[in-house]
């Protein structure tokens, strides 16, 4: 019991308001609600620090309308002669002391009668806080808004200085509503330019389905800024660099570029004030990583507009090539920028080709671009398309012993059904793909390997498993290799070949762990019939 008097130390504890939080941190989650309610109840030492952990997440505005008394909820009918958007000073004191201690409100915006009563009572509290010159929710922290309309007027009102995160994500094909009259005052203001005047610190932006203007101006400059992601963009690629280049703490760009274009005349063009800016000027510094969808030539033209002297370490590009696309080269150029622009700080890189060709293409055609990258930790290949791709046992030792520090490797290839060769599907193991006992160059070269999903052949002869493996029948387990997550690709292994296979592994590989492949049936259970590769 926690008496008004304390004299013990341990009774002095409950004074220390940092003390009781770390307490009231470790609250088990499964009915923390109920935990933290009776605590806000019982004691004062308890109740603030309580109330504001109850109150800190919020994924209801419902709570926040509940905080009105009824008969001051515009609800249709009103009673006493008042406004439905009135609110007494006393409630709006009432609901402030509550609001204020709202951190973070994830909230998918639903349709419904309960809903729109909601938004009534919603579109009342925006009017009073205007009034009263202050956020609706004054400490929000983080703010993540999921919507089926395109109308930008709900989540402005919870722009305030306090902000830091922010996520607006708007359902594929979401119609444009009309916006509310009542609820937007000053106009239809652009959903930057309201986040930049009302929230100009915020540090992570991410915007999913927003339909941005095709011109960015006037260039809005976040100053801490470092997070940003934009989803599909119809400017520029010049006007997508001119307007991040005036973020100076940027470190994180993710794009979509399916619908822009590339630069045509530099990234020299000015700002709203008509100054002129060199190229150097609007190039990006600071970023560390950086997301890209589009075609090749957009994607080059923003890797351009990386500075080299940047510190980028983690890149993902996603390249769909056309069939129309000419130059089958386009897309490995891609990568082939990264390695001469990035060789010294590049560590993770994922690749992804989407492909439309009508011949088969050698991998090394996709990897060879990426060996220059001595120091990478990570690599992702995926090549997805109508003809086949060829990986062979020449390829995997040419990753090997160019990534020697690599800890994960990642390659798929794709092919529809009709291409033949490089398949994914029961008895697609055929022709273009590498021996299982090809994996010993990683065994060799990339000590620090600890992931690795690999396409594979699927017959195991022996003379593959001498030559390329080094084992004998029954090889003894040596070596201490790391490698503990391993897939095969695209590979069924009859009962015989999956003792091979384990063989390799066991001596090889001692550590990696071949359950998923057995659950799967992509390896036999031992001493069980040969079921594994029947389709």
């Amino acid at each position: 019991m926690i008496g008004t008097h304390r004299n013990t130390p341990a009774q002095r504890a409950w004074l220390i308001d940092e003390v009781v939080r770390n307490i009231l941190v470790h609250v088990p989650s499964v009915g923390s609600s109920r935990t933290l309610a009776s605590c806000a109840r019982v004691s004062r030492a308890l109740s603030e620090p309580a109330l504001d952990m109850l109150w800190s997440r919020m994924v209801d505005l419902s709570p926040l309308c509940q905080l009105l008394p009824e008969d001051s909820r515009p609800n249709g009918n009103t009673t006493h002669g008042m406004s439905p958007s009135h609110i007494e000073d006393t409630h709006w004191s009432c609901f402030g002391r509550y609001a204020r201690r709202v951190r973070k409100l994830h909230y998918h915006c639903r349709e419904g009668p309960s809903e729109r009563l909601t938004q009534r009572t919603f579109a009342a509290l925006v009017r009073r806080a205007a009034r009263a010159g202050t956020p609706l929710l004054p400490r929000l922290e983080e703010l993540s808004w999921l919507q089926s309309s395109q109308d930008i007027t709900p989540y402005l009102h919870f722009f305030s200085p306090s902000l830091r995160r922010v996520t607006v994500y708007v359902l594929v094909g979401a119609p444009r509503a009309r916006a509310d009259p009542d609820l937007l005052e000053r106009g239809d203001v652009g959903l930057l330019s309201h986040l930049d005047a009302q929230s100009p610190d915020v540090e992570e932006l991410s915007l999913e389905g927003i339909e941005l203007p095709a011109s960015l101006e006037p260039l809005l400059a976040f100053k801490r800024l470092r997070s940003l992601r934009l989803g599909t963009v119809a400017a520029s690629v010049s006007e997508i660099v001119s307007y991040c280049a005036a973020m100076p703490t940027l470190s994180t760009l993710s794009v979509d570029l399916t619908n822009s274009r590339a630069s045509a005349s530099g990234l020299t063009h000015g700002r709203s004030s008509g100054t002129v800016h060199s190229e150097s000027d609007l190039a990006l510094h600071t970023l560390q990583e950086l997301r890209v969808i589009g075609a090749p030539s957009t994607i080059a033209a923003l890797l351009h507009a990386v500075h080299p002297d940047s510190p980028l370490q983690r890149v993902a590009l996603s390249i769909s090539i056309p069939a129309s696309d000419p130059d089958s080269d386009s897309g490995p150029r891609c990568a082939e920028l990264l390695a001469t622009r990035f060789a010294r700080t590049l560590r993770s890189v994922r690749v992804q080709y989407a492909r439309q060709a009508s011949r088969a293409t050698a991998f090394a055609h996709y990897a060879r671009p990426l060996l220059p990258l001595r120091g990478l930790r990570e690599c992702r290949i995926a090549v997805a398309g109508d003809a086949p791709v060829e990986l062979r046992d020449e390829d995997v030792r040419a990753m090997a012993e160019a990534w020697p520090a690599l800890a994960a490797l990642g390659v798929t290839v794709r092919a529809s059904p009709a291409a033949g060769g490089m398949g994914t599907g029961p008895g697609m193991g055929g022709a273009g793909r590498p021996s299982v006992f090809s994996l010993a160059e990683f065994a060799r070269h990339c000590p620090d390997l600890v992931s690795l999903r690999l396409p594979v052949h699927q017959a195991v002869p022996l003379h593959d498993e001498a030559r390329l493996g080094g084992l004998r029948d029954e090889g003894s387990a040596g070596g201490v290799h790391g490698l503990r997550e391993v897939w095969l690709d695209g590979a069924w292994f009859a009962q015989e070949d999956s003792e091979r296979v384990r063989r390799f592994f066991a001596r090889t590989f001692p550590r990696a762990d071949l359950r998923p492949m057995v659950n799967a049936g992509v390896l036999c259970e031992r001493n069980l019939p040969s079921v594994c590769a029947t389709a």
